[in-house]
């Protein structure tokens, strides 16, 4: 197809017409789109940080044992997994299956994988912003960090990391988890970061985690996409499914790509239905929270 535009004197209006030249068949298999979907890495907050549980019923318990406090016999915890509220509503794309039969005919299976990561991007986004509005809810409030230089990197380097690790360690204070933890910096707070990572030991870049900044030790930092935030967000970061010592577990569906037709219109379009569920470690209790925040001025 070819775009032609019209303009008058209030405003511009582009119209698709349509031409005769052979562009070949545009056979759009879906599930051929699923495939890739799924194939593609994840750059969202919560996938990089949290333990991931499948989930394979509509609720879900995750269930950790502690020491009882007066003597050495064992409880057990728990919490529920909260799916996440817009889970009954897809996620319109705003991209026609004509724009993806478009694409597949121009650059044939290429034209799936370019679909595919614009989907991608739409779930990174909607996933991030709910996931720091989780963090902010569940976070435990610590006192504000003034910098002594908010304009020097160095100081401001030296300051946060001394304020991360000093939670790190308090949350393995009263039982040792893990060292390896995460913190979600604000935009300005993370330059210095940025700025200076080849002066702490800089860490090959994880390019799979878009919001990724370094790794300093056994904390990974990431950058808050929220760019008016001004708080930090520091946790636990336990390998793979190791929901024992992690902060943040996630349970995880099978993620469906659906299509419907505008009322309006009668055109075809794509939407993602995207559930999870997410929980706060049942360890986290007042006195021994696994998942801390406070403010950077």
């Amino acid at each position: 197809f070819k775009m032609s535009e019209n303009i008058t004197d209030e405003n511009q209006i582009l119209t698709e017409t349509t031409t005769n030249a052979d562009i070949g068949t545009a056979d759009f298999n879906f599930n051929q789109l699923l495939t890739t979907f799924e194939e593609l890495p994840t750059a969202s907050l919560i996938r990089s940080i949290a333990a991931v549980v499948p989930m394979k019923y509509s609720t879900g318990k995750v269930i950790n044992v502690r020491r009882q406090a007066l003597n050495n016999s064992l409880e057990t915890v728990s919490v529920d997994l909260t799916v996440n509220t817009g889970a009954g509503n897809p996620v319109q794309s705003g991209i026609s299956i004509e724009a993806a039969q478009d694409l597949q005919a121009q650059y044939g299976l290429d034209g799936y994988k370019l679909v595919a990561n614009m989907l991608r991007g739409i779930i990174d986004e909607e996933e991030n912003n709910a996931f720091i509005t989780w963090l902010d809810a569940n976070s435990t409030a610590g006192a504000a960090l003034t910098l002594s230089a908010p304009t020097g990197a160095e100081q401001n380097l030296f300051e946060i990391t001394q304020r991360v690790q000093e939670l790190v360690i308090t949350m393995n204070s009263g039982q040792f988890r893990t060292y390896d933890a995460f913190c979600v910096l604000p935009y300005k707070s993370a330059a210095a970061i940025s700025a200076l990572s080849r002066y702490v030991n800089e860490k090959a870049e994880d390019t799979r985690h878009r919001l990724w900044i370094n790794k300093i030790g056994h904390t990974t930092y990431f950058v808050n996409p929220q760019v008016a935030h001004t708080n930090a967000y520091v946790g636990l970061m336990g390998k793979g499914t190791d929901t024992g010592a992690s902060s943040v577990i996630m349970g995880t569906y099978q993620e469906e790509i659906l299509h419907s037709k505008y009322v309006e219109s009668f055109q075809p379009n794509i939407g993602i239905l995207n559930r999870y569920a997410t929980a706060l470690n049942p360890l986290s209790t007042a006195g021994n929270e696994m998942l801390h925040k406070f403010a950077i001025s």
